[in-house]
C-alpha cells in the first residue's frame, strides 16, 4: 500500500478542521484588516440566519452593529490590528433583523513571519443568559423597590395595625352595624387625636346617618341628620374608586359643614351595589400618611365585619326558615299518617268482611284480588308507621346521658332472638364502649343495625353478624358486618334515604324507614352513619359518633 504524501495528509486534516468549524454553532468569520467579510461556517450561518452568504460577503462587519456595540467593535478590532486579542459582549440583529446578544472574541490572524495579516472574530449566542441576567436584574430591582416600600410601609403602618387590631377586639361577634360602626369611630379617635366619624345608609341618591362618633358636636349632628348627597365629590371619587377616597384643604372645607379641613369616605359594597359609607373628619387641614393608612386599616376591618355580619344575619334567616318549613312538614307528616290509620282499617275490614260474606271456595283470580287488597293495606301500614316514626324521632327532645353500648346490643339481641327464634346465626361481638348520648334513640340505631344484617342474611344457612368498636381521637366508631347479600355500592347514597329500597319487595320485607331514621337520630348527635358492601358479599354499616357534645341544648334544637 502506498503511503499518502504529506501535502495529500495536509488537505485531509484541513478537510477535518473544517468539518469541525462548520459544525460549530458559534459564528466563525474571517476577516481582512479593514474589516470587510471574507469567509463564514456554516454553522455561523444558521446562527445569524444568513440563507445566501454572497449577499453579505465583503460587508464591512461593523455595519452589523449599531450604537455603544459598534463602538465596542471597532475597538476590538483596532487592538487586534496591532495584535492584541479581546472579548465584549453587545446586542446586534441577525442578518434576518433577529435581536440578539453576543459574546465576541477577535483576534489576530499572523503569517509565518508574525505580521497581522487577517482577524478572525468568534461571535457567540448568549442572548438565554443575558435574557435571563436582565430579568434576574429587574427582578432584584423590582425587589429592592418592594423591600424599601415595605420598610416605609411597615413604618406607617404600625399604629394602623395596632388599629386594626383594637378594632377587631373592641367588635367581637358582634352583628350590630351601629355597634360595628361606633367601635370603628371610637378606635379613629383614639389613635387620630380629634376624629370624627359618622356611619351612613344609602338609600337612592342619599346617605342617611345611622350614627355618629360621641365627639361629633350637636350642630354638626344636626347639619348631618337630613343626609349627605351622594353626587358630593369625594362620595362620587370613593363610589367609583371602590376604595377610601381623601381630601384636603379648600376641596375638604367646601364638602363639609364647617368643621373638617380634611375629610375621607370609605364606601361599602353588597352585591356589586353601594350600601353604605363611613366619614371622618378632622380640623387639621391634611391627612398625613400614617393617619391615611390607619383609616384605609380600620376601614377595612369594618368593612369585613360588616360582610361577616350580614352573613350572619342571612343564615339566621334561612335557619329559621328551614326550622319553620321543617316543622311545618313534621307536622303534616305526623297528621296525614294518623288521619291515614283510618282509611287503612277501613279497607282491610270491609276486605274482611266481603271476604265473609263470599262462598267458602274462592276461584284462583278472586282470591289473587283480595291477597292484593290485603298485601297493600299491610304495606300502606308499614309506611305509615315509618312517617309516624320519623315524626317522633324529629320531634322527642334529646336526653343526654352515658349510655353502655354493650347492654344496648343485648337487648336488641334478645329482641331479635325472640323474632327469630328458629335462625341459625353466629355472633362475634367485642366489648362496645359507653358514649354520651340519648339511650332511648341510640338503642333504636342499634336495634335497626342488628335486625337489618339479621333480614339480609337470611338466605344464609347460617348468618355471621360481627360488631365491634374502633375508638378514633375525637370519636368512637361502631360498626356491624354480616355475610348477608349486600349491595350495589353505585346506590350507597339511597340506603339512608327514607323509603328508599335497593331490593325486592317480595324478596325482603320492609318500609325503607328503619335507617333513614338511624340516620336522622345520628344526626341529632351530631354523629354520621356509615355503609359499605358488595353485591352477594355482605355488607359492614355503622355511625361515628362525637366521644363528647358540647352543647346538647343546641343539638336538641
Amino acid at each position: 500500500m502506498t503511503a499518502p504524501r504529506p501535502d495529500q495528509e495536509n488537505q485531509l486534516e484541513m478537510s477535518q478542521l473544517q468539518n469541525i468549524v462548520d459544525v460549530s454553532t458559534d459564528c466563525i468569520k474571517v476577516l481582512d484588516l479593514d474589516a470587510h467579510l471574507l469567509s463564514m461556517n456554516a454553522g455561523g450561518m444558521v446562527t445569524m440566519e444568513i440563507g445566501d452568504f454572497s449577499l453579505c460577503q465583503h460587508q464591512r462587519w461593523p455595519s452589523f452593529w449599531e450604537g455603544e456595540a459598534r463602538l465596542q467593535v471597532e475597538r476590538a478590532l483596532e487592538a487586534a490590528r496591532a495584535g492584541e486579542a479581546s472579548v465584549f459582549e453587545g446586542p446586534a440583529q441577525t442578518f434576518a433583523g433577529t435581536p440578539k446578544w453576543w459574546e465576541v472574541r477577535i483576534s489576530p490572524i499572523r503569517d509565518q513571519g508574525g505580521t497581522v495579516t487577517k482577524l478572525l472574530a468568534i461571535s457567540r449566542d448568549i442572548t438565554a443568559r443575558k435574557t435571563a441576567e436582565f430579568r434576574l436584574q429587574e427582578s432584584e430591582a423590582r425587589l429592592r423597590a418592594q423591600a424599601e416600600l415595605l420598610s416605609l410601609q411597615a413604618s406607617q403602618n404600625e399604629q394602623a395595625l395596632f388599629a386594626f387590631v383594637r378594632f377587631t377586639t373592641k367588635v367581637a361577634s358582634s352583628t350590630d352595624s351601629e355597634l360595628l360602626a361606633t367601635a370603628a369611630s371610637d378606635v379613629l379617635r383614639e389613635v387620630i387625636g380629634g376624629a370624627m366619624s359618622g356611619f351612613y345608609l344609602i338609600q337612592g341618591d342619599t346617605a342617611h346617618p345611622l350614627m355618629f362618633s360621641s365627639n361629633t358636636p350637636p350642630e354638626v349632628q344636626a347639619l348631618r341628620r337630613p343626609g349627605l348627597s351622594v353626587q358630593y365629590p369625594l362620595i362620587q371619587q370613593a363610589l367609583e374608586q371602590r376604595r377610601a377616597a381623601f381630601a384636603e384643604h379648600d376641596q375638604a372645607r367646601q364638602q363639609s359643614v364647617g368643621y373638617a379641613s380634611a375629610l375621607s369616605i370609605i364606601p361599602y359594597f353588597r352585591q356589586g351595589q353601594p350600601y353604605a359609607l363611613f366619614a371622618t373628619g378632622i380640623d387639621r387641614s391634611s391627612w398625613s400618611a400614617r393617619e391615611r393608612a390607619i383609616i384605609e386599616s380600620v376601614g377595612n376591618g369594618l368593612g369585613l365585619a360588616l360582610e361577616r355580619a350580614g352573613q350572619a344575619r342571612q343564615l339566621i334567616a334561612q335557619r329559621d326558615m328551614l326550622q319553620a318549613a321543617n316543622e311545618e312538614l313534621e307536622a303534616f307528616a305526623y297528621s296525614v299518617s294518623h288521619d291515614l290509620r283510618t282509611p287503612v282499617r277501613h279497607i282491610v275490614s270491609f276486605g274482611a268482611l266481603l271476604r265473609r260474606s263470599l262462598p267458602e271456595q274462592l276461584d284462583a283470580k278472586t282470591q289473587r284480588y283480595f291477597n292484593v287488597v290485603e298485601t297493600a293495606a299491610v304495606t300502606l301500614n308499614q309506611l305509615i308507621d315509618g312517617m309516624l316514626d320519623l315524626s317522633r324521632t324529629s320531634r322527642q327532645p334529646l336526653e343526654a346521658g352515658q349510655v353502655d353500648l354493650s347492654r344496648l346490643l343485648g337487648a336488641a339481641r334478645q329482641e331479635i332472638g325472640a323474632a327469630e327464634p328458629s335462625r341459625q346465626i353466629t355472633w362475634q361481638v367485642a366489648q362496645l364502649p359507653v358514649v354520651t348520648g340519648d339511650a332511648a334513640l341510640l338503642r333504636r340505631v342499634m336495634s335497626a343495625l342488628l335486625s337489618n344484617a339479621v333480614k339480609y342474611t337470611r338466605p344464609r344457612e347460617e348468618a355471621v353478624i360481627e360488631v365491634w368498636a374502633e375508638e378514633r381521637e375525637q370519636s368512637w366508631a361502631v360498626f356491624v358486618r354480616d355475610n348477608g347479600v349486600g349491595f350495589d355500592p353505585r346506590y350507597k347514597g339511597k340506603l339512608f334515604t327514607v323509603f328508599q329500597r335497593l331490593h325486592r319487595q317480595e324478596d325482603f320485607e320492609g318500609a325503607g324507614v328503619s335507617l333513614a331514621n338511624a340516620r336522622r337520630i345520628m344526626a341529632r348527635h351530631g354523629g354520621v352513619m356509615t355503609a359499605d358492601g358488595q353485591i352477594e358479599k355482605g355488607a359492614t354499616f355503622g355511625f361515628i359518633l362525637p366521644k363528647a357534645a358540647s352543647d346538647w341544648a343546641e343539638l336538641a334544637h
